[in-house]
């Protein structure tokens, strides 16, 4: 399960690595354009954007993976013993349902339902530009699983 988890994470960082570059790259080229050649790219904008999109989406899915993500931490360090688990167990199905209707079947949807629309500059297929949405709820789902089968058998491993 460690080797399927760094090959995620390794996914994941290369990937908006990568796409941090590309924004990095293009607003670099809109500020060159606009200011020094007196005619703004128009395209950067569009480009800068989704890029931005993508960086979120794999950014927040890496944050479940590192399991640094926001899961009312207030609340949960209020608690110990039995009903820490049990919070701790609430927030693990929130964050199932949540990534699996919201982003994996709902992202599905907003994905069908915009496939056919394009971007005003590039023609890019909005579809395909949401199409992180879903992919993310994938990622979530699959390292919330092993959050919680390795806390799971770190517990057995414990009372052993």
């Amino acid at each position: 399960m460690q080797k399927t988890k760094k090959a995620i994470d390794n996914f994941l960082l290369i990937t908006a690595s990568i796409l941090l570059l590309v924004l990095t790259l293009v607003t670099l080229w809109q500020v060159f354009t606009r200011f020094v050649l007196g005619s703004p790219s128009v395209a950067t904008e569009e480009i800068a954007g989704f890029s931005l999109i993508w960086i979120a989406m794999l950014g927040a899915a890496y944050g479940f993976g590192s399991d640094e993500h926001l899961s009312l931490d207030f609340i949960r360090e209020r608690f110990q013993g039995r009903a820490y688990l049990g919070v701790r167990a609430a927030i693990d199905a929130v964050v199932l349902l949540f990534a699996l209707f919201v982003l994996v079947i709902g992202g599905g949807i907003l994905v069908n339902v915009t496939w056919s629309e394009v971007s005003p500059i590039m023609g890019f297929s909005m579809g395909a530009v949401y199409s992180i949405v879903p992919i993310s709820g994938v990622f979530i789902i699959i390292y919330q699983v092993m959050n919680v089968l390795t806390r799971n058998s770190a517990k057995g491993e414990e009372q052993t």
